[in-house]
């Protein structure tokens, strides 16, 4: 990583100001699959950070994402440039204003997430709709059906003593889709900002409460509806305790989570109970879940099970750190979906190089893996590995 400070003189050329700072990193990654990647890969991302300072206490920054990747095509070239995680932001000690491939206001909620998280709000015909809502997706890509684009969303939050608020919106282009990848020119909307959030909280000692408002979010049975939810949570006795509930067009239900460490273990279970509107035809009701984490010395060990609405999931994984750098991490994982980690098992064995290097070796099989080579990012519990199926050898660097 390099920090350059630019002279005064170029600052008062390039933004008329007397004090900037321009920060760059990068990583890279050279590897060999034999199934997903079809043999050798390569990737590459140069990541910038520039802030300036303004008068009054205020600061404004900006940061981007420069990704090089494979490319797919037969001749040779330096692959496809893509962009991401591009943000411009001006912000203070009590106030930030952000606008890009920024948070939404859903993240920095508190409550029982089980009641209201991307498990359980996704219909079964656009499964990808809650997590594009609440995570702005710069592809384009927001509804199934792509007559929706998100290119960006803004982002207000502001803190005061123990209050914080946090409020968002995503910046859609809106398209009439006359047939697959076909749009008309007529009735095009840009720059619409929908899908508004309102995210309170207060923290008063032992206990805390929170606030949620999103509009047209994607739920259990339907999307396009209103959803608000009201958490409270406490912390005695060692455990955290936590109660929420939510109301939506369609549906109404209340969770309870508690997490209790003991040792180098913590111990977590969650309830939630739903009443579904007779017109819904949803007849499960309720979702529970438990899970053991463990960390110790160089063991690390994870295991869950779940039955959300009559489906089970459950996953067990762990690592051991041998010390001199290597770190062995393997796992099972039984989900009742799709896409990334539905019947997924894995090993991974990674070598710490120094600098920043490092030399990792895996090998990963899933049930609904098909000849396409859609399932390329089999996510771990452990570590926050995204392994490509099959059989992987890479050399990655950061800098």
């Amino acid at each position: 990583m390099k920090n350059i400070l630019l002279s005064s003189a170029a600052i008062a050329l390039l933004a008329g100001a007397a004090s900037a700072e321009v920060t760059w990193s990068g990583d890279a990654e050279i590897g060999y699959n034999d199934d997903v990647e079809d043999g050798f890969y390569y990737d590459a991302g140069l990541y910038v950070n520039l802030s300036q300072e303004l008068n009054n206490g205020w600061t404004a920054s900006a940061s981007l994402d420069v990704d090089l990747e494979s490319s797919a095509d037969d001749t040779f070239s330096m692959g496809d440039v893509d962009t991401s995680d591009w943000v411009l932001s001006i912000s203070n000690d009590m106030f930030s204003l952000s606008f890009g491939d920024v948070d939404t206001a859903y993240a920095s909620f508190s409550g029982v997430s089980a009641l209201y998280d991307n498990d359980l709000f996704a219909p079964a015909d656009a499964a990808d709709d809650y997590e594009d809502i609440y995570d702005v997706d710069t592809t384009g890509d927001l509804a199934a059906d792509d007559t929706d684009g998100a290119t960006a969303g803004i982002l207000l939050t502001a803190t005061y003593g123990d209050f914080s608020a946090a409020a968002s919106g995503i910046v859609i282009d809106e398209f009439n889709l006359v047939a697959p990848g076909v749009y008309t020119a007529a009735d095009k909307s840009n720059g619409d900002i929908e899908y508004g959030q309102l995210a309170l909280a207060y923290d008063f000692g032992m206990f805390n409460a929170g606030l949620l408002y999103a509009e047209d979010a994607v739920n259990l049975v339907a999307d396009d509806e209103n959803m608000t939810v009201l958490s409270l949570g406490a912390a005695f006795a060692g455990a955290d305790f936590g109660f929420s509930y939510m109301d939506t067009d369609d549906v109404t239900g209340f969770g309870l989570d508690v997490s209790y460490p003991v040792g180098p273990v913590t111990l977590g279970a969650y309830y939630v109970s739903y009443d579904f509107d007779a017109a819904t035809g949803v007849t499960e009701d309720d979702a529970y879940g438990v899970s053991v984490d463990y960390a110790d010395g160089p063991i690390t060990v994870a295991a869950y099970y779940e039955e959300i609405l009559g489906e089970e999931e459950y996953a067990i994984e762990g690592a051991y750190d041998f010390g001199m750098g290597l770190v062995v991490t393997a796992g099972y994982i039984d989900g009742d979906d799709t896409d990334d980690n539905d019947f997924a098992s894995y090993i991974v064995a990674e070598y710490d190089l120094g600098g920043g290097a490092s030399f990792l070796a895996s090998y990963a099989d899933a049930t609904n893996y098909d000849e396409s080579g859609d399932l390329d990012d089999i996510d771990t519990g452990v570590n926050g590995y995204e392994l490509n199926y099959g059989a992987t050898l890479a050399l990655s660097f950061e800098f």
